[in-house]
């Protein structure tokens, strides 16, 4: 299932990034097309950032041998669950400091390389900071309190392991 989860998002990312290529300088100007091409696009930029935090705890999981399951199917809005029962704490910390890296180089990318004057750019730029936002406060306590704690945190699996 990974592999065709990584096959979708590539083509996810290929097409936000094409779509960028063509569209995005008409969010220079001004007016309903400027408007409607910079959001669309700034909202893409969002989507494959998002998918690359995933990908990038999904990794940081997988290279240290972390026991996770892939959902049952490609329309889940998550890329992995991570058993909380059979990682060790060493497991999760470098699975979560992963995607927070991953996330780093998000934002180096939307406000380091994006051009300045284009609404799609600024788009992208607010919507990277609020997912940046979400994982301060929502991934970072769950790892602080991991550590504090000394072990994981039952239950942070987003869904259930399949059988079979």
């Amino acid at each position: 299932m990974f592999t065709r989860l990584l096959v979708r998002d590539l083509l996810i990312a290929g097409t936000v990034v094409a779509a960028w290529w063509l569209a995005a300088p008409l969010s220079a100007g001004s007016g309903p097309l400027a408007d409607l091409s910079g959001a669309l696009l700034g909202i893409g930029a969002f989507v494959v950032a998002h998918l690359a935090h995933e990908w990038g705890h999904l990794l940081g999981g997988l290279s240290t041998g972390s026991r996770v399951a892939a959902p049952a199917r490609l329309t889940s809005p998550f890329l992995f669950s991570f058993d909380s029962q059979r990682n060790s704490q060493r497991q999760f910390v470098i699975m979560s400091l992963s995607g927070f890296a991953v996330t780093g180089l998000a934002l180096y990318v939307v406000y380091g390389l994006l051009p300045e004057p284009q609404l799609a750019t600024r788009v992208a730029r607010g919507l990277v900071v609020f997912g940046a936002s979400l994982t301060l406060f929502l991934e970072v306590p769950l790892l602080a309190i991991s550590l504090l704690r000394g072990s994981i945190l039952s239950n942070v699996e987003v869904f259930p392991a399949r059988e079979g």
